[in-house]
């Protein structure tokens, strides 16, 4: 199918952006990065030197030639400091957290000077989202959140963000579009609706299956605390009278198993099972029961804890998608891609 040709431009704007700015963990913006023009202020400063050049020639008045010549070498300077306040400016892309589809994330930028310049008045932000302004003083790094709202499940790729100043005459703009490999997933958007167990009928719980929350379980006893264990669980008391960190065990935890499996909300399309499994792991995981994941080609064994918790919902935000992030994926195939 023939795009239109605003698309076909803007497609092709991407890719001469993509050669010349390849996404990264981790850039410094030179001169292959930064873009400069004259704003409106520089625009009609311009003018207002060609009318003085005029005036000069006009009436061979030597102070109106010397003022418009040293207006002149001003702009001149203007222009390379407006671009010397990007130059050299690091940028790297920090740890973000997953979310899910729909909601806003803030993705961590970290912007490093050298150990010679600073860099003020820099605008940062994605394309109809809240900018930020931020100063770096040199040899120092700050911090920068960029608000983002997902769109889809899979590893995001928000697309690039414009960096850009003004700095220090205000008569030139200097930008740069940066991609940054922020390496995050986008969970599915989770609904809720009642669980339907694998061998049950419709909205029926099988036998054995969990019906009560870990609170209301009958106590076994405590073991040492092992990584992925839920809050919930970790005996708080304990560990305020120095035993160390120890987790609660529960009688019912033996045998309370339910398997969310993908076949029993057929016919429903794949984003729709999708998300109404999101929301049942979500709900196991609150409820404390051990739960396994069934998905196409994929079996997650029961479990309960933040990093079964983790899996499960890596499973469905990736389900059906290459692996690994920015993994050569088209724009429209990855979340929030522009």
């Amino acid at each position: 199918m023939k795009l239109p040709i605003p698309e076909r431009w803007r497609q092709r704007w991407r890719e001469w952006l993509d050669r010349r700015i390849p996404p990264a963990r981790q850039i410094e913006l030179s001169h292959r990065s930064i873009f400069i023009i004259p704003n409106r202020t520089g625009l009609l400063f311009t003018v207002a030197l060609v009318i003085m050049l005029m005036t000069a020639i006009n009436y061979q008045n030597s102070l109106i030639y010397a003022l418009t010549f040293w207006l002149f070498s001003v702009a001149l300077a203007a222009m390379h400091f407006t671009y010397r306040n990007l130059s050299g400016l690091t940028i790297a892309a920090g740890h973000a957290y997953p979310v899910f589809a729909g909601d806003v994330i803030e993705l961590p930028v970290r912007l490093l000077a050298s150990e010679k310049k600073s860099h003020e008045s820099l605008d940062i932000g994605f394309p109809e989202q809240p900018e930020i302004s931020v100063d770096v003083e040199k040899g120092d790094s700050e911090d920068a959140g960029l608000s983002y709202r997902t769109q889809q499940r899979g590893w995001l790729n928000p697309g690039r963000f414009r960096m850009e100043t003004r700095f220090p005459v205000g008569m030139y703009t200097a930008w740069t579009w940066v991609s940054l490999d922020f390496s995050v997933l986008v969970y599915p958007k989770p609904e809720w609706v009642p669980f339907v167990f694998a061998a049950g009928d419709g909205g029926e719980e099988l036998e054995g299956a969990p019906s009560r929350e870990s609170g209301n379980q009958d106590f076994h006893g405590l073991r040492p605390y092992q990584p992925g264990d839920s809050l919930k669980q970790i005996a708080w008391k304990q560990l305020a009278r120095g035993k160390g960190l120890v987790t609660k065990e529960f009688d019912s935890d033996q045998g309370a198993t339910c398997w969310l499996d993908w076949e029993v909300l057929a016919p429903a399309n794949t984003e729709t099972r999708l998300s109404r499994l999101t929301g049942w792991v979500l709900q196991a995981q609150q409820n404390g029961w051990k739960y396994g994941l069934r998905l196409p080609g994929t079996e997650i064994q029961p479990a309960n804890s933040e990093i079964h918790k983790d899996q499960c919902l890596q499973a469905l935000a990736t389900y059906g998608l290459p692996h690994g992030p920015l993994s050569g994926l088209p724009h429209d195939k990855v979340a929030g891609a522009s």
